[in-house]
């Protein structure tokens, strides 16, 4: 009885020794760092063996240690306890002894010893330890630190041995590298899998696939373009300012002198009141100066940019130095959140119409587009729907123009001006 229960011992030593490698391997390290922040002792032994490489080579060459004396041992002693036992049982049917004690006895115990070591001492504990890692880790933790410090000169001298071999072949063990980090593309699944899995609710999903993909866009693919512009230039007297502002009301004005390509600054809509109730026209000195960047900057500049000159508003330039648009601090918000619209409800700027096929503004970018067709389309050369129809058409847009463009058709269905105002796209047959 006492053999059989040292048999059972060795067999729950390897499934400790495996579930606290694979707990350790999978801790999730922000939930760990998050309990370690409340004060919870475990958590903050565990978090310290995380973030030292050293501490967790030792950590995983004591698990190691302990799965290889522990299947020695149910190798050394296991067999020969189990083989003894069936040669007893199998002596009485009256077989041959050199039959029962060779081959069926040894092999048999083998075959059982090796079935249980498997299932009871690797494949359960290991999932177990990846399932429910958190939990496993902070209980199994200090159960390990003993060992370790138990068998200390003999661990700190494997994992000597080991990291020696390591830099031999060329591998920096003790220093954290990139490859220990999560990827963009990474953490772009992980959101997928969460938000499938339900851990993720509402908008949580989509805003931060929209996070992720901010600092790959350019200050050109989400500005108001210079067509779109409404400013005012120096000079305006005070009932243009009224109209204008009844014609097209926003919150901050570009003020420019002469045309658009000299925008001395901008003015909010409080200071236009004031002007308008002292009667007084707009002068370069009601103007507050605006950052520059290009076309070609990224939004993470742009962003960092109005956020040191403390402005919700940036021109933004072309190759040739003149004005190609301006960007806004909202315009940057609405990439994350989508498009908010303080004024009174009208229309959607996207929607399907009664044959079936999505309208869409000729200022909507491409692959925005093809977001709602689930389809990855991209062209080298523009941006928007209208930039798009006008370099696959080569001359100005008329209402009914039809192209076609990766799988979809596109008709213009009104323009504005020499650009595409909306389409209605659908896919091809």
């Amino acid at each position: 009885m006492t053999a059989f229960l040292i048999v059972c011992a060795l067999i729950l030593l390897n499934a400790l020794f495996v579930a606290a490698e694979f707990a350790i391997i999978g801790a999730p390290k922000s939930a760990i760092d998050a309990r370690a922040a409340r004060g919870h002792r475990l958590a903050g032994v565990v978090q310290g063996i995380l973030r030292d490489p050293r501490k967790q080579d030792r950590y995983i060459a004591t698990a190691q240690l302990g799965i290889t004396l522990a299947s020695l041992g149910l190798g050394m002693y296991g067999e020969h306890v189990l083989a003894e036992w069936i040669y007893t049982r199998l002596g009485q049917t009256g077989a041959p002894a050199w039959v029962v004690s060779h081959a069926l006895a040894s092999v048999s115990a083998i075959a059982i010893l090796t079935y249980f070591h498997i299932v009871l001492g690797e494949m359960v504990p290991k999932s177990i330890a990846l399932q429910y890692a958190e939990r496993s880790v902070l209980w199994i933790t200090p159960i390990m630190v003993w060992i370790k410090n138990l068998l200390f000169p003999l661990v700190v001298g494997l994992n000597g041995i080991g990291n020696l071999v390591l830099k031999l072949v060329g591998v920096a063990r003790q220093r954290q590298s990139a490859d220990q980090f999560y990827t963009a593309e990474e953490l772009q699944l992980i959101v997928r899998e969460s938000e499938q899995l339900g851990a993720l609710r509402g908008e949580a999903g989509p805003m931060l696939r929209e996070l992720f993909e901010f600092g790959d866009l350019t200050a050109g693919e989400v500005m108001v373009p210079r067509v779109h512009l409404v400013g005012l230039e120096v000079g305006t007297a005070p009932e243009e300012v009224r109209a204008l502002l009844a014609r097209s009301p926003h919150t901050r004005y570009p003020v420019y002198e002469d045309d658009l390509d000299h925008i001395l600054g901008v003015i909010h809509i409080k200071e236009l009141f004031r002007l308008l109730l002292q009667g007084v026209a707009i002068g370069p000195q009601h103007a507050r100066p605006l950052p520059v960047v290009p076309e070609t900057a990224l939004l993470d500049v742009v962003l960092s940019t109005m956020r040191a000159e403390r402005t919700q508003m940036a021109i933004v330039i072309d190759e040739h130095g003149g004005t190609a648009g301006v960007v806004t601090l909202e315009d940057l918000f609405e990439e994350v959140v989508g498009e908010i619209d303080e004024g009174p409800t009208t229309a959607p700027q996207v929607y399907q119409d009664e044959e079936g096929r999505l309208r869409v503004p000729g200022t909507m970018r491409v692959d925005e587009l093809g977001q709602e067709f689930n389809l990855e389309l991209k062209h080298q050369e523009v941006d928007s729907i209208s930039g798009l129809v006008l370099a696959l058409l080569g001359r100005p847009p008329v209402v009914g123009d039809t192209i076609r463009y990766d799988g979809l058709l596109f008709e213009v269905t009104a323009v504005m001006g020499h650009g595409v105002e909306e389409c209605a796209v659908w896919l091809s047959e």
